[in-house]
Parts: C-alpha cells; structure tokens; sequence
C-alpha cells in the first residue's frame, strides 16, 4: 500500500499541473515549480510585468525559464511505469474548473471556493486573498482538528457531570427507600402503641 502511494506521488511529481499530462521538456521557473515550457507560455501569455506561479502565486519578475534535464530524464522513466486501474482512477480524481477545464489549484478565503489560474488571471486578484490549495487543506484540517478537540473535552466534561448527577440520584434513592422504611416502621410502632392504649 505504501509503495503504491510512494508510486501515485511520484507520477504526481511527474506531472504539469497545468494540463496535468506528463512533463515534456520540463522547465523551472523562479519559484522552482516545473511545467510543460508550452503550457506556462500560454498561461503568461498578454501579462506584462510579473509573472504569477500557477501552482503557489509567486511572482516571477521575468519569463525566465531553466531547462530541468535531470526531471526530464526522471519523467521518461516514469511514464514507463505500469499504471494500475486504482491509481489512474486516483489520477483522474483531480478536480477540475467547470469554465477553463484546469486543475483547481487556489482556494479564496473571502469567498470560501476553489479557483484554477484561469479564473484568478481572468478576474480581479486584488479583491481575492488566495492561497495555494495545499495550504487552505493544511489551515481547514488545523482548525478541524482544534475544534474536534474542543467538542472531544466538551463531550468528556458532559460525560463527567452524567455520571456525578447519575450517583448523586442513586445515593438519593437508597436514602429515600432507606427512609421510607424507615417511616414505615415508626408507623408501625405508632399504631401498635395506639392499638395498645
């Protein structure tokens, strides 16, 4: 199971995140993300200026791109790989943008949904605090974890005040069945007494 996931990672790697196929002729940009040289020219294609990471929006002061012949060769070596019918299924699982049909890669934290490159080059990306999808993962399964936490002690605090009032009623009811027969008896004796005089 490991190796299969240590596999999946490793053909992830292999992967341009723009058209999500297998790298071709790799190249890294100064963030030191690797892309198809085709795909990061179309997606900086009419900008001016700088030069958005499609995977971490890192601003790239010029389109200066470095050749990664060591991933090439390490791409040509996984695309030999077999692929299971699991991990294709794993693959082919990426969410895509319903408009530009790219991976979903940015998370907006003001309006709480996932946004490819596409949709943040095409609308205002003052207005919009993104972040890399990893990350917004890393944050939201942080802030799961604090307050499943604080759910968990709540529940063991509840849990504890239970079972103090449940033996505070059991008490309470051996004292009542205790008096009551006790009540029953002095009953018993004040009518005896009165039947005697």
């Amino acid at each position: 199971m490991a190796f299969a996931a240590s596999l999946a990672e490793l053909q992830a790697q292999a992967s341009c995140p723009i058209c999500l196929d297998y790298l071709r002729d790799p190249v890294t940009i100064a963030c030191g993300h690797n892309f198809c040289p085709s795909c990061i020219h179309q997606r900086w294609e009419g900008l001016r200026g700088t030069f958005p990471c499609p995977v971490c929006l890192h601003h790239c002061p010029d389109r200066s791109l470095e050749r990664n012949s060591q991933l090439c060769h390490m791409t040509e070596i996984v695309q030999q790989i077999p692929t299971s019918g699991s991990q294709r299924k794993l693959q082919e699982e990426k969410p895509l943008c319903g408009k530009h049909h790219e991976v979903l890669t940015l998370f907006c934290k003001k309006d709480l949904e996932l946004l490819c490159p596409q949709c943040w080059v095409l609308s205002d990306p003052q207005n919009q605090p993104l972040i890399p999808i990893e990350e917004a993962a890393a944050i939201h399964r942080r802030m799961l974890k604090f307050y499943m936490e604080a759910l968990i002690m709540n529940a063991e605090e509840y849990e504890a005040a239970y079972n103090i009032q449940e033996a505070k009623t059991s008490h309470m009811k051996r004292w009542m069945t205790k008096w009551r027969g006790k009540l029953e008896d002095d009953c018993k004796e004040l009518k005896s007494s009165l039947e005697m005089q």
